[in-house]
């Protein structure tokens, strides 16, 4: 099972992520998490220093990985949907 979570930016996701996947004793994934340990930046230092474009698909990439997986809850960026 995979479930994704989106929404707006600063909503929960997150922190009711984290609660499912321990409850069903499964995997949690930030997908903005997995962007900073790859590119061992702060998402806003990715946009300062890079720009959105870069980070999209950076962001794209930490998505994409999680297909891969099951047993996991996915917390997505708040603009992940739109791009």
């Amino acid at each position: 099972m995979r479930l994704y979570l989106i929404g707006y930016m600063g909503c929960g996701k997150s922190s009711i992520g984290r609660k499912v996947a321990r409850r069903g004793a499964l995997q949690f994934v930030d997908t903005d998490a997995e962007v900073e340990r790859a590119e061992g930046a702060s998402i806003a230092d990715i946009m300062h220093y890079e720009s959105e474009e870069y980070f999209r698909r950076s962001e794209r990439r930490a998505l994409e990985a999680t297909a891969e997986q099951s047993d996991v809850v996915v917390s997505t960026g708040g603009g992940l949907p739109m791009w």
